[in-house]
């Protein structure tokens, strides 16, 4: 008899513990791996990108900025803006998005209120960054300095918000930042509610074939981390 009821607390255990377990498992959204591109229409570098991202598994539909509208996001877990948008042809609303947004256009950033109506621009001649929150999933693991071009290049910047989270800036000044995200349910520069995860990453145009293993790391982790919104 002691047997028995040592044996049935110990399954209750085993039981309970598998049910904490399995309540505690987050899984990522289903369609974290559709990504919807939006470009230029014109021949560019765009290729070389949704190239690699669908190495990485990632499904990707490409449409233009022309026609693009934020409804044409629904069911995707990120949409991509190119920095070959033109971003007054983009659709405003797109700060809007339920869906969460990655962005490579400086001028976009401003639109969505990510950063100041001048707060961002181009540096030059570069090809290393500064990490300023290494443990954050964003960083992909890297601290420091980090080479993320071959050969120097340009890349994009911004000054964000107080609440969005600053990555990695320029090696020279670290108000410029070059990688920063906003959670879901912060506030951008107008005061706004974030209605999904959106990401800032520094890639121009034209400089897709000069990142480094690192700065691809870093590109793969800002989508990836953009897809969860907010799953951990």
């Amino acid at each position: 008899m002691k047997r028995l009821l040592a044996l049935c607390i110990t399954t209750g255990v085993i039981v309970s513990l598998m049910a904490c377990s399995s309540t505690e498992t987050v899984t990522a959204p289903t369609n974290a791996k559709k990504l919807l591109y939006v470009k230029k229409n014109e021949g560019t570098n765009d290729p070389v990108i949704m190239s690699h991202l669908k190495k990485l598994g990632y499904q990707v539909m490409d449409t233009t900025d022309s026609v693009f509208k934020v409804e044409a996001a629904k069911g995707y877990g990120v949409v991509f803006i190119s920095d070959t948008v033109n971003s007054s042809k983009l659709d405003a609303q797109l700060k809007t998005s339920t869906v969460p947004v990655v962005y490579a256009k400086t001028q976009s950033v401003s639109v969505a209120g990510m950063t100041g109506i001048l707060d961002y621009g181009q540096l030059n001649d570069v090809k290393t960054i500064q990490m300023k929150d290494s443990k954050h999933p964003l960083a992909a693991g890297l601290k420091d300095q980090v080479t993320v071009y071959n050969n120097t290049g340009n890349m994009g910047y911004a000054i964000p918000g107080k609440e969005a989270v600053i990555i990695a800036t320029a090696q020279s000044d670290d108000k410029k930042a070059v990688i920063f995200g906003y959670e879901k349910g912060t506030k951008n520069m107008n005061n706004e509610l974030i209605p999904a995860r959106q990401v800032f990453f520094y890639l121009p145009s034209g400089q897709e074939m000069n990142q480094t293993d690192d700065g691809w790391k870093l590109f793969d982790a800002s989508i990836q981390w953009a897809a969860q919104n907010g799953k951990k």
